[in-house]
């Protein structure tokens, strides 16, 4: 949205400039999400991937004080549409951002690459085990043993220690790197990070299968 543009805004209330804010400086009344506006704006911060934890929590919370649905109920029904409105979004912007990975993947679809685009082979430096613990999980459904259940638990525990790692290192990619040669990159990452997931709950709902069953005997 161009500046002239957020300039021009006033509210549908009282008249008052309101700028590219949710709500009226004068009257208090929620209002329409700026033309164009993104989680980022939503929640007035810079578009960025390295976000201060500090300064989002209290642009959320001063943001939720003054849109929540609570606070307009008794007012009209255009201010009672918007507040809700704004909330939802506000509370979506603030769930997306506040996760590095979600943060990510909101990056990707804002820059025209979301993460499900060209995104249905393996990472490479995933293959070999994937394969290996596909494999695991079929034998323990078909043939369960205790060695092997621990040898699957073990599996997770390395899986989960390794997808630990991945989100962690999240935080030095984003640094500094809002620019080109970022996407490719961040796409490979968080690529990884979803199979590790995946693959993670088939291991949970596998081994949970196994003590189900084993409970009914």
């Amino acid at each position: 949205m161009h500046g002239s543009e957020t300039q021009e805004r006033q509210c549908w209330r009282c008249g008052t400039g309101v700028g590219a804010g949710l709500v009226c400086p004068h009257c208090e009344a929620p209002q329409p999400l700026p033309p164009g506006s993104d989680l980022f704006a939503v929640l007035g911060l810079p578009r960025r991937l390295v976000l201060d934890g500090a300064e989002l929590e209290r642009s959320y919370h001063a943001r939720s004080r003054a849109l929540h649905p609570d606070r307009h109920q008794t007012a009209e029904a255009r201010a009672r549409e918007l507040s809700e409105r704004a909330s939802a979004m506000l509370n979506r912007a603030y769930r997306t951002l506040r996760d590095p990975v979600a943060r990510g993947r909101y990056w990707l679809e804002l820059h025209g690459k979301p993460l499900h685009l060209d995104n249905k082979e393996v990472p490479a430096p995933l293959a070999a085990d994937v394969f290996d613990t596909q494999e695991k999980l079929e034998e323990l459904r078909s043939s369960p043993t205790p060695e092997l259940r621990d040898e699957v638990r073990q599996t997770r525990d390395a899986l989960a220690a390794r997808l630990h790692a991945l989100q962690e290192d999240l935080s030095s990619l984003y640094a500094g790197r809002n620019g080109d040669g970022l996407l490719g990159e961040l796409k490979r990452r968080l690529s990884e990070i979803a199979y590790l997931q995946t693959l993670l709950g088939d291991i949970e709902a596998t081994l949970g299968n196994q003590r189900g069953a084993h409970s009914r005997h």
